[in-house]
């Protein structure tokens, strides 16, 4: 039984990983043509209808209402929100490359935010994972820098969105997180997906209408080409919607610190997509580095797997 629910964990996460690997040529693709804040409520509001639809067709209408309270509901999606919001904010303050080295640290952020939150203690083989997937992203980012022409203290330098880009990734944990929590057991994870993918859409309306207001963004475009919608709708339905699902799917099984290793192989998957998809051909750092990062995530998962299989076998 644990051996199946780590399987389907490691399915789940590989899944939402190559999807939000997908996400990243398609993101740089649609944000040629729409602001970053107008984006994100145009993908969740196709991301919401396709979640709606599954969730009727599967369990039937009356699993669109919430098994918990509203407010539970509104600060999930809050945190779903605020993350799109901070990490956009964040890459439209901060260099590319600076934006990439943060994300590098996504599991030790994962891993703080866990532990102020649950009091979890670190899983078995994290510091090395860790240490690794920071290797590895570390070749892939220089390797990126010195090919586009920049220096890394000109790339690193801070700019003011680096913070932004940080609370955005805790934003997203503690979503992750509460949503395994404040939701009832039997609460399917495409149920919890639904409502707060819905329950997204005020927040981030709100967020682009401060933002429109502000003169921070203009007018949308309101005319975008039949390829742009395409990549929209690939978008929302696989990178937002699908992927979400199959991210909860994992946490529920593996937990929020492996989450956290398996979010460093996104760019490993980007860099693959890319190369098939977009022909973008891959610098030699990324694809090393990329082989390292993999390392590491294989490396705690194989922590795990001995963690749990040796009380299994210890006589009773």
């Amino acid at each position: 039984m644990v051996q199946r629910s780590a399987l389907v964990g490691t399915a789940a996460y590989l899944t939402a990983s190559m999807m939000w690997g997908m996400n990243l040529p398609l993101s740089s693709a649609l944000l040629k043509q729409f602001d970053p804040f107008f984006v994100s409520p145009m993908r969740y509001v196709v991301a919401s209808a396709l979640l709606g639809l599954m969730l009727v067709l599967s369990l039937g209408p009356r699993q669109l209402r919430s098994p918990i309270p509203l407010w539970r509901v509104a600060v999930l999606s809050l945190c779903v929100a605020g993350f799109l919001t901070f990490y956009n904010l964040g890459l439209y303050l901060t260099h590319p490359m600076t934006v990439a080295a943060l994300s590098a640290g996504t599991p030790v952020y994962v891993a703080v935010v866990s532990r102020v939150m649950t009091g979890a203690r670190l899983e078995r083989g994290f510091w090395g994972a860790t240490l690794l997937t920071l290797i590895g992203a570390g070749i892939a980012i220089q390797g990126r820098a010195q090919a586009g022409g920049a220096s890394l203290g000109t790339a690193f330098s801070l700019q003011g969105g680096e913070l932004l880009v940080v609370l955005g990734i805790c934003s997203w944990t503690t979503y992750s997180i509460l949503a395994q929590r404040w939701f009832t057991a039997d609460t399917t994870q495409l149920r919890r997906t639904y409502l707060t993918t819905i329950g997204a859409l005020p927040w981030l309306l709100l967020f682009w209408s401060l933002a429109r207001a502000t003169g921070l963004v203009g007018s949308p475009n309101l005319h975008p080409s039949s390829l742009t919608l395409i990549q929209l709708l690939v978008a929302a339905v696989c990178c937002t919607a699908l992927a979400t699902v199959a991210w909860n799917t994992g946490v529920s099984r593996l937990g929020i610190q492996t989450g956290g290793m398996w979010q460093n192989t996104v760019p490993v998957f980007a860099v693959l997509i890319s190369l098939l998809f977009f022909d973008v051909q891959p610098l030699a750092e990324q694809m090393i580095g990329g082989a390292v990062v993999l390392v590491g995530v294989l490396y705690m998962q194989w922590q795990r797997a001995r963690s749990a299989a040796r009380p299994a076998a210890q006589p009773a």
